[in-house]
């Protein structure tokens, strides 16, 4: 009898973790968060390093749009690199490092550095051949494979200082 309590036990616990269907024992919203983890580690590596045009048409949904842009910019891939050209010509040699990726559902949690140095014009101010150092951290949620939006906090005043430093000094 208690083998019996046992295996309706274990079936229960199976049912009420929401295991998949490949049965190894993970609930479908951890194999979920692990795959969008994995696509923002992609994503940063191989999109904020090498700057991968092609790569960002493949894993930016059409409508992905960042909260941190301002509201009349355009979504999706022609967004992004609408943002993106204006940063690499003033830092051509922009790249990112990823210090935490922390997942759950669809939404992952990016802390990153940028990392940089200023050979054209930025907000107004003349190149200054200075590397820059920016920390901040991001907010994506993740739909069917495809970055669909994100939110951006970043320490931009600490960056002016930064380049406001170099161009007197």
């Amino acid at each position: 009898m208690n083998f019996y309590r046992l295996i309706i036990l274990l079936a229960l616990s199976m049912f009420v973790l929401g295991c998949d269907e490949n049965g190894d024992g993970l609930p479908k919203e951890v194999e979920q968060a692990a795959a969008n983890k994995e696509l923002l580690a992609r994503f940063y590596s191989d999109v904020f390093v090498s700057w991968d045009r092609a790569l960002v048409d493949k894993m930016l949904s059409p409508s992905f749009r960042s909260h941190d842009w301002p509201d009349d910019s355009r979504t999706g891939p022609n967004g992004f690199w609408d943002f993106y050209d204006r940063v690499l010509s003033a830092f051509p040699d922009t790249r990112y490092v990823v210090d935490d990726l922390i997942a759950e559902g669809d939404k992952v949690v990016v802390h990153w550095r940028l990392l940089a140095t200023q050979q054209g014009e930025f907000y107004g101010m003349a190149p200054t051949g200075e590397p820059i150092s920016l920390q901040g951290i991001a907010i994506y949620r993740v739909e069917d494979g495809k970055l669909m939006e994100r939110w951006v906090v970043y320490d931009l005043h600490g960056l002016i200082e930064q380049v406001k430093a170099a161009s007197s000094g």
